[in-house]
């Protein structure tokens, strides 16, 4: 029989990211503070952005209390390391066991400065993982915040930066991606030669490039105390909690008239109404995105208060369980939206600034097929110890039969995994 090879047509479909959509994405998982320096940044590149402060509302119908302006004072904290900035985000995003645990090994090979400082092979050859899954788990590492993180040199982590910014079909893009060791000698008319443009263009990409950050790890390695700001704040009114969504932090940002009207003159030269088009449409972009990202926060915060409004009364005890999923499911976003939505992001409450993703909970299945929420587990074993008999420490079965008498299953096991977790120690240490 003979075999004959006939050319054949094939239909597939692959999902790829708009720019605008890999610019979204970038805002959403950026926290309040980050994204007001880029949106004063993008301001003084582009002329056709306006940026105007808020003050904080005070009219007649709807005014905040002096405390609640004056919040700062209590938002002190001492800043998180880069590798646990990274393993939090890794354990909202990982998909699977062995995933986190090659996050784990690749985010512990990351230096100060952001950078990946072993290959591939070489996490493979020491911790017999499989390449390919290894590429993936980086490929992930390499969203996180800091942009640009997870790089192993210095081409990857700026074209990782443009990519976040949806620039990646721009000029800067390809000049970091081809003629980057060019640009140390400050070669711009020989880049401007193999690009076919002019050497102001390639100069106005350049001062693009300079916004980028070479070292995305820098701003993790201070040991200064920073501020966490709040994106609500979290008020109990008459008909239970609402957020009060804090606008005043970030500037309104707007098109400038008076660029918008030059397109519409008729003696405006063509190639300014070219740029000022270019421009305009980045503007939009902009725009659209921290609308989007705030509409999308808004909607995960309000889920959050509407699950968890007993916990936040009775300061944990009451914790419902609550995945990525359940919140992804419940607004109609994907779960890795939810995810990039919930880090780095916070909420002022009663019992103080908390993250988002701290009132995520796995939980415990009971017999009746109920669930019970690991954190409420938690908060009920750190409070039986911490009114415990002193002289008669109670062991972690004991534990477990007073879960019992208030209806609660719970293995003897778990609690003493949770009891270390909590780092209380074992009854017969803490009689001592």
């Amino acid at each position: 029989m003979q075999l004959e090879l006939k050319p054949a047509n094939k239909l597939t479909y692959k999902f790829r990211l708009t720019p605008q959509m890999r610019l979204a994405f970038h805002l959403l998982q950026m926290p309040l503070v980050k994204l007001k320096e880029l949106i004063r940044k993008e301001a003084e590149e582009n002329p056709l952005l306006n940026i105007e402060n808020i003050k904080p509302p005070r009219d007649a119908n709807y005014r905040l209390s002096e405390e609640e302006l004056n919040y700062r004072e209590s938002l002190i904290t001492k800043a998180a390391t880069l590798e646990e900035h990274l393993l939090r985000q890794l354990g909202l995003s990982a998909e699977a066991n062995d995933e986190r645990e090659i996050g784990v090994a690749i985010i512990g090979n990351i230096n100060e400065a952001g950078y990946l400082e072993c290959s591939i092979e070489e996490l493979v050859k020491s911790n017999n993982y499989q390449s390919v899954k290894v590429e993936k788990v980086l490929n992930l590492i390499q969203t996180f915040d800091p942009s640009g993180v997870g790089a192993r040199d210095l081409r990857e982590c700026l074209l990782l930066q443009l990519k976040a910014k949806g620039k990646e079909l721009g000029l800067a893009y390809r000049i970091v991606n081809k003629y980057l060791p060019y640009l140390k000698n400050k070669r711009y008319g020989y880049i401007a030669k193999k690009l076919k443009v002019s050497i102001k263009i390639i100069k106005d990409a350049v001062k693009e490039m300079a916004g980028l950050e070479p070292k995305p790890g820098r701003s993790f390695n201070s040991e200064d105390a920073v501020y966490l700001i709040p994106d609500a704040i979290l008020r109990k009114g008459e008909k239970g909690y609402e957020a009060v969504f804090n606008d005043w932090e970030l500037p309104r940002i707007t098109l400038n008239a008076k660029y918008k009207n030059m397109l519409k003159e008729a003696d405006t030269p063509d190639d300014a109404k070219a740029y000022l088009k270019e421009r305009v449409k980045a503007a939009r972009t902009l725009i659209n995105a921290v609308q989007r990202r705030n509409e999308t926060i808004q909607k995960v915060i309000s889920e959050i208060i509407n699950i968890q409004k007993d916990a936040l009364d009775n300061e944990g005890a009451d914790f419902k369980p609550m995945t990525l999923e359940q919140i992804a499911k419940r607004i109609g976003k994907h779960k890795s939206t939810i995810c990039r939505a919930v880090t780095g992001k916070y909420l002022a409450t009663p019992q103080g600034i908390l993250e988002l993703r701290s009132f995520l909970s796995s939980s415990v299945k009971q017999a009746n097929g109920d669930f019970v929420s690991s954190k409420a587990i938690k908060s009920k074993i750190k409070g039986l110890i911490k009114n415990e008999n002193k002289e008669k420490p109670l062991a972690d079965q004991e534990i477990v039969d007073l879960f019992k008498k208030d209806g609660v299953s719970v293995a003897r096991r778990t609690v003493a995994k949770y009891r270390n977790q909590l780092k209380i120690l074992p009854s017969k240490s803490r009689g001592e």
